[in-house]
């Protein structure tokens, strides 16, 4: 019973430590965001006092741009990869598991179908909704 509450509290702890990091990361890219406006609205306030005439307003975007990291996921194969990733982690888990000779672990030998399923869901979301090159 205090192995599995405890495996729970390392999981929960995980899960936690994860939510934590990536809650800082979108609070630094928010910063960079702010600062980055700060800075055009100086660069706008010098103008105006000097009479030169002032620089293009930019794009405000209300902060609803694509970061770099989901610019780079929204390209069209990147769902295939990942499900191509998935199937191989999940074929190599079920044969490690299924090849040990401790017993408990071989009987647990299904529980890598779970991600190569996933990934050979993945592979078919991208079959399905690719666009035709002819």
């Amino acid at each position: 019973m205090d192995i599995v509450f405890g495996s729970q509290l390392i999981g929960l702890g995980f899960t936690i430590v994860t939510a934590i990091f990536f809650l800082v990361i979108r609070r630094q890219n928010i910063d960079k965001y702010r600062f980055r406006l700060e800075m055009i609205q100086k660069e706008r306030v010098i103008a105006m006092e000097k009479g030169v005439p002032m620089p293009e307003l930019p794009d405000y975007d209300n902060g609803h741009r694509p970061s770099r990291v989901m610019s780079t996921l929204l390209h069209p194969r990147w769902i295939l990869g990942i499900g191509l990733i998935l199937i191989c982690g999940g074929i190599g888990t079920t044969i490690a598991l299924h090849a040990v000779l401790d017993p408990e672990l071989h009987m647990k030998w299904s529980m890598g179908l779970i991600p190569a399923f996933v990934g050979v869901g993945f592979v078919l979301h991208y079959l399905v909704t690719r666009k035709n090159d002819g």
